[in-house]
């Protein structure tokens, strides 16, 4: 089973153990976090406001297999971000699912959020497959372009929760 909780100070180094190369870190960051991730970084990103970093737990085995970020717009709308499984062992074992169905679970019936929202690399598509499967879709919004530090540009396309309710 998955459980989410808040991200701490005290569980910096766990994420830094990790450590995420360059790819990983643009996929999982974007243009939040540069390479190579230090403790600053993550300390001035849990600093941001109408945001949460979560920690993800796999109650199982007790351990801390990824993070993702819970943004809370004005209209009390989510927005889904930074989410990585950043254990290398527990990739490729079918928590993305589980995790991003968490995610959206807990914006739903612990935040009452009226729309669960995401954006996502155009060239991502295990991550989209999997946003996919547990219910959420393309927009007919834009992408968005972003050019980072090392010159390349990436398109982010947003996908929404959609509810069978």
């Amino acid at each position: 089973m998955i459980k989410l909780t808040p991200f701490t100070l005290d569980d910096i180094a766990i994420m830094l153990d990790w450590n995420f190369t360059a790819d990983e870190l643009v996929q999982f960051g974007g243009d939040a976090f540069t390479y190579p991730l230090t403790k600053e970084q993550i300390v001035s990103f849990l600093n941001t406001p109408n945001s949460q970093l979560y920690k993800v737990i796999d109650q199982q085995v007790n351990q801390v297999i990824g993070v993702g970020e819970i943004v809370v717009m004005e209209d009390q709308s989510t927005k889904l971000a930074r989410i990585v499984i950043g254990d290398r062992n527990s990739r490729g074992k079918g928590y993305g699912q589980k995790m991003m169905q968490a995610f959206v679970n807990y914006c739903i019936e612990e935040l009452h959020s009226p729309l669960v929202t995401l954006n996502v690399f155009d060239w991502n598509i295990g991550a989209i497959k999997c946003y996919e499967k547990i219910g959420f879709a393309f927009t007919n919004d834009v992408p968005r372009a972003f050019e980072l530090p090392n010159g390349i540009t990436h398109y982010s396309k947003r996908m929404d929760y959609i509810t069978h309710r």
